[in-house]
């Protein structure tokens, strides 16, 4: 039998596992030595040479294809774990614009290659004078290695941004800004603060599920049990991404309408786990029986989603996806219900659909004027 006790326990469990994973977090943040921050350095260089040859398609984010930011993005997350904007101007007002002297192998270098003026071209520093790109047109397509004293780019160049932390042994320009020359405000940047940092950082997600179970206290057999609408916002900034979201649930089996609320944890875009509190506006009735039953708000909902890797459209991710939820139902009285009526009232399958878009799609800097940008303006 599930007792109270025990699913409080387990409650307390995943609570600690969620607070261990946003310490983990802010210990990655706060500090990584200059020997740790090379080697992800060479780790994210080294991703970037496995794509050299891959061919560019407009708007591509990997792994066959890519456009010039859909290459940054993609490896960035892919070997080092972090989440940048989707377009080149997006990364170049993320990045920490150092000065030229400060180039480390790893950092990113930015390019005016349209008449728009704004930044419209991103490639990573590999050491020599080259960088890697995804190009459109020229002698050479796709993912390739290019030099910084060519003519064509020499004249285009306008900055080098970090993203990654500084693999040197004394960080002489920390405290410094560096805003290149240029007309457009736009293209002027400095360290960014924090609250800009999490804002590009902010991925909210909206799911849209279908509800089914497999038994009920008296027999084995699928039933559709309701439907979900869940609402969710995470940082992304590592491997381990804290969230908070709630969910809109009509539980159609028992009768009943609950709003859980989740704290959860991502892993990849592929894998995120959750558990809070749920409150009900009814007691409900047991599956196939007329035995009424009461959700209990602690310990609410435990559960396990796993999602298909994203479909882009622009900026905007689709996934199919499929969770596990477990939620806590008692008896009137407040006993706990026997295994199977619990298992039965409590245990969902939920599958459908996850859209996700970027907070910071939402900031002023990105403007309609974006979508008038040529090719090359990734």
């Amino acid at each position: 039998m599930i007792t109270e006790n025990f699913a409080k326990r387990l409650l307390i469990v995943f609570a600690g596992i969620f607070f261990l994973c946003c310490l983990k977090l802010c210990a990655e943040e706060i500090y990584i030595s200059p020997a740790q921050a090379q080697v992800e350095r060479e780790k994210f260089v080294a991703a970037a040479k496995q794509y050299v040859g891959s061919p560019y398609v407009y708007g591509a984010v990997g792994p066959d294809s890519f456009d010039c930011s859909g290459l940054i993005y993609y490896v960035a997350h892919e070997s080092v774990g972090k989440q940048l904007p989707r377009t080149a101007k997006a990364i170049y007002s993320y990045c920490k614009i150092v000065p030229d002297s400060n180039k480390e192998i790893g950092d990113l270098l930015f390019f005016k290659t349209t008449s728009s003026g704004n930044i419209s071209h991103v490639g990573i520093y590999i050491g020599n004078g080259q960088f890697i790109s995804a190009i459109s047109d020229g002698p050479n397509t796709g993912v390739i290695i290019s030099s910084l004293k060519q003519d064509y780019w020499k004249g285009k160049y306008v900055a080098t941004g970090q993203f990654l932390k500084s693999g040197k042994q004394k960080e002489e320009f920390v405290d410094e800004e560096y805003i290149p020359e240029s007309n457009d405000s736009s293209v002027q940047a400095s360290n960014i603060s924090f609250g800009q940092k999490l804002k590009n950082n902010l991925y909210i997600d909206t799911s849209i599920f279908v509800d089914w179970s497999v038994f009920s206290p008296s027999s084995f057999m699928i039933s559709f049990r309701g439907v979900d609408a869940q609402f969710h916002l995470r940082y992304a900034a590592a491997k381990l991404q804290p969230g908070f979201g709630f969910f809109l649930r009509f539980n159609r089996g028992m009768g009943l309408f609950q709003i859980p609320m989740i704290f959860s944890t991502s892993v990849n875009d592929y894998f995120r786990a959750y558990f809070g509190p749920v409150f009900s506006f009814s007691q409900g009735t047991l599956l196939d029986t007329e035995k009424t039953v009461k959700a209990s708000v602690f310990p609410g909902i435990l559960g396990f989603a796993v999602s298909t890797p994203a479909i882009k459209i622009k900026e905007v991710g689709i996934q199919f996806v499929q969770d596990i939820s477990y939620s806590t139902f008692n008896n009137t009285d407040d006993s706990a219900l026997n295994f199977v009526e619990s298992i039965s009232s409590g245990l969902l399958f939920n599958s459908g659909i996850r859209i996700t878009i970027p907070a910071s799609i939402f900031k002023k800097s990105q403007k309609v004027n974006d979508k008038k940008e040529v090719k090359k303006d990734a």
